[in-house]
């Protein structure tokens, strides 16, 4: 009689998340566990909103969690707006150098 192989969740997100980083394939996801790449893809599917959590992100209040993501992407935004200044100011200059006939 074949038993269905029950994987563990935490095994199941370390292996979709090498998936999604390009570290493994779907086909070497399966040949590990021993299971139908039909199978990964269910969880793909099933688990497309999980993740793992850190213990850090376990300590952490869920408002400071929050606040901390907010952080970070303000920062990037930041970052972005920064790059985007230089660019505009660097068009301006050159287009404000005098020119040679």
């Amino acid at each position: 009689m074949n038993r269905k192989r029950h994987i563990h969740l935490g095994e199941r997100l370390e292996a979709i998340e090498a998936i999604r980083e390009g570290r493994i394939t779907v086909e070497q996801a399966a040949a590990s566990f021993d299971v139908p790449a039909e199978e990964i893809r269910a969880w793909i599917q099933m688990h497309s909103g999980d993740r793992i959590v850190t213990l850090d992100e376990a300590r952490v209040s869920p408002e400071a969690l929050r606040l901390s993501r907010r952080a970070e992407r303000l920062v990037e935004l930041i970052a972005a707006a920064d790059l985007t200044i230089r660019i505009l100011n660097r068009m301006l200059t050159d287009s404000a150098a005098p020119r040679e006939i």
